[in-house]
């Protein structure tokens, strides 16, 4: 029984290098119009009878293109030319790290070669942070900046908050610059949200995608042991609703906005400038929504790059080892009404994108 067993497991585990290794591009074009068809929140709300037409045609010429291409770097253009139709960073096929890091110039020759969604000026041409820091202007105000909220990220701006918090308590004016920030983890800019609050905060959850691969996904999420106990509670009573409404969405929390109220307001910092730029995006918007709601803050910059609506971005295996599958499987709880894809936010003061003083000209207002 024993060796049964085990010669079944090699068997299975030749059979799952084998499809790893299949680059078909035709194979792996199917398998990602399934997956996203199948699993993408956004996907019934982007595919309707207005352009469903559009849409297949563009399918199947893809589809006919992918048989007669052998090409791994021809093929990723293919399917990435599919998933743009979306308007969605968040979905995309990209090529994998050790595929980026085996070829470094190729990246960005291919994506020449793929048809954008979203045409934009280059950013202007500023020195921005590379990591988070926390550096003092004067006595009065603090630049804090924070190019990430990559998961990575977390340690260290909890680590700035801990080892500053004398400073945090009595300077008036902070400058939170986050310009760049491409975004990452929700939770990772939550040690700011204290010092910000003034009034209850309204917050529009996600809803998810009911799926048996989404439900697949989040049940090997609940096995890993790096993800908390809070976070396997909440993913655990999400699972249970997908496996209750096949086909649909759930919403967790039960509410279409959540209002959280915080214990106390603190005196200082009595004013809060945001700087953004067209590259600020994702869980920093997020963080700008919050922030909007405060009347300590200001936001300063040009309109953040908009990609929001569609998060929860999960990796899916797909054949050639060479791509990662990225899927969006929740939407937010502002759509249809309140969407930021492809618009961004809007700053309460517009800077000049040529303006090479930024951070000295919010400063004087600051303190002015």
């Amino acid at each position: 029984m024993t060796k049964r067993i085990f010669i079944s497991t090699v068997f299975m585990l030749l059979t799952s290098n084998l499809m790893a290794q299949n680059c078909d591009c035709l194979d792996n074009f199917n398998f990602m119009v399934n997956k996203v068809s199948k699993n993408y929140a956004g996907y019934n709300d982007k595919i309707n009878l207005n352009n469903k037409r559009a849409f297949s045609q563009l399918t199947n010429n893809l589809l006919s293109r992918s048989k007669k291409t052998t090409n791994i770097d021809s093929c990723y253009v293919l399917l990435r030319t599919w998933t743009n139709y979306f308007k969605d960073h968040h979905l995309r096929i990209q090529l994998d790290w050790r595929y980026r890091e085996k070829y470094p110039n190729k990246l960005s020759q291919l994506n020449k070669q793929i048809p954008k969604f979203k045409n934009l000026p280059p950013p202007a041409k500023d020195t921005l942070a590379k990591e988070a820091s926390l550096k003092q202007l004067n006595d009065k105000t603090l630049l804090i900046a924070l190019p990430s909220f990559e998961w990575d990220e977390k340690k260290k701006i909890d680590s700035i908050i801990k080892k500053n918090q004398v400073l945090l308590s009595k300077t008036p004016y902070w400058i939170i610059d986050l310009r760049g920030n491409m975004g990452g983890n929700d939770l990772t800019y939550s040690p700011i949200i204290p010092y910000l609050y003034t009034n209850s905060i309204a917050i529009f959850p996600s809803e998810y995608w009911a799926s048996e691969d989404n439900i697949k996904n989040y049940e090997q999420q609940l096995k890993d042991k790096s993800v908390d106990d809070e976070a396997k509670k909440y993913i655990a009573d999400a699972v249970a609703l997908m496996k209750k409404n096949i086909g649909s969405f759930i919403n967790p929390g039960g509410k279409d906005t959540i209002y959280v109220k915080l214990d106390s307001i603190y005196e200082y910092p009595k004013k809060v400038a945001f700087l953004i730029d067209r590259n600020t995006a994702s869980s920093a918007e997020s963080l700008l929504l919050t922030a909007k709601q405060s009347k300590k803050v200001t936001i300063f910059g040009e309109n953040s790059y908009g990609m929001l609506d569609y998060a929860n971005s999960q990796y899916f295996d797909i054949f050639c080892t060479e791509y990662n599958l990225i899927i969006p499987i929740s939407r937010s709880k502002r759509l249809p009404r309140n969407p930021i894809d492809n618009i961004g936010i809007k700053p309460d003061i517009l800077i000049d994108n040529n303006e090479k003083q930024k951070i000295n000209l919010i400063r004087l207002q600051l303190e002015k």
